[in-house]
């Protein structure tokens, strides 16, 4: 996919400019003409590189290029501050400011993409480290790191309107046997597909994350717990119905809801939705039981 540029600059004549040695590169160039309108465009569309004038009126490049790096959505952004300045007083104030290069005017051409091409390098190197940091390595599935980093936000972001986040246990029953019985390669090779099922299931604002050894929590927020427990028994089937490589596999499934009304920690409802995979577990496996808000877990929806 082609680099997204934007370029921030007061004068015209230089947005010109720019945008014609840009584009001679086949980047996807966007343009700012103030710094206001640069981080509208920044918070929106998330380019891959900014190229930032310094000189601007109300809100300067370096003001700008601390607003980028202070929100943590655009502070992986490279900033390359275009300026006429080049006292070492105004690289360091630059430097101070977030900013990743410099290129001093007037633009040499050459320069300019050799810079860009470094910068976006490390973009995307920093991303693929992101990535491995997030994921389990087995699975794909995130990982419980990210899990605890990422799920409390998306509890918080459903209390204002007062919806629901539902969470679901799922446990792999059987797991050892089939790692006992036909090793562990075909155990691993469970565990991803069961991952894949599930992913494929779910909406892309969901959560699955790999707990440990055989356990995936799912988040999924503004859902309520009949929904969640249509979901959950979905898959549940799903699973039942096609072994994998020739072997039979089954999850156990446990929900539960938060309250509107009460603000609740994902944490608890967490350890609710845990309690409920217990009971499923203990009941004999593949299936759903729900949490019982407060009350033994109660509904189930047993194994067809």
């Amino acid at each position: 996919m082609l680099a997204r540029i934007l370029v921030v600059d007061d004068n015209e004549v230089n947005v010109e400019l720019l945008v014609a040695m840009l584009a001679s590169e086949h980047y996807v160039v966007r343009t700012a003409f103030d710094g206001f309108e640069a981080l509208a465009k920044i918070a929106a569309e998330k380019p891959d590189i900014v190229l930032l004038d310094v000189m601007m009126p109300e809100l300067d490049g370096f003001e700008v290029c601390r607003c980028i790096k202070a929100d943590p959505a655009t502070a992986h952004i490279p900033v390359i501050m275009v300026t006429a300045l080049s006292g070492v007083d105004d690289l360091v104030r630059g430097f101070d400011a977030g900013a990743d290069d410099f290129v001093i005017k007037p633009v040499n051409g050459l320069a300019l993409m050799a810079r860009i091409d470094l910068q976006l390098r490390r973009k995307r190197d920093y991303e693929h480290i992101l990535e491995q940091s997030r994921a389990d390595p087995l699975t794909g599935a995130f990982n419980r790191g990210y899990f605890d980093a990422h799920a409390p936000r998306l509890a918080a972001r459903c209390r204002p309107a007062r919806q629901s986040l539902t969470v679901l246990m799922i446990d792999i029953d059987n797991l050892k046997q089939v790692n006992d019985t036909h090793g562990h390669p075909v155990g691993d090779r469970v565990l991803k597909q069961i991952v894949n099922r599930v992913t494929s299931a779910l909406r892309p604002s969901d959560l699955v994350a790999r707990m440990g050894g055989d356990e995936f929590a799912v988040v999924m927020p503004e859902t309520d717990l009949d929904a969640a427990l249509q979901v959950a028994e979905r898959l549940r089937g799903r699973i039942a119905e096609t072994p994998v490589e020739g072997v039979a596999v089954t999850v156990s499934i446990g929900v539960a809801a938060s309250r509107p009304d009460v603000e609740e920690e994902i944490e608890v409802t967490l350890q609710r939705a845990d309690a409920a995979v217990y009971e499923a577990k203990r009941a004999g496996g593949n299936r759903v039981v729900a949490d019982g808000g407060g009350e033994p877990p109660h509904m189930q929806l047993e194994k067809g």
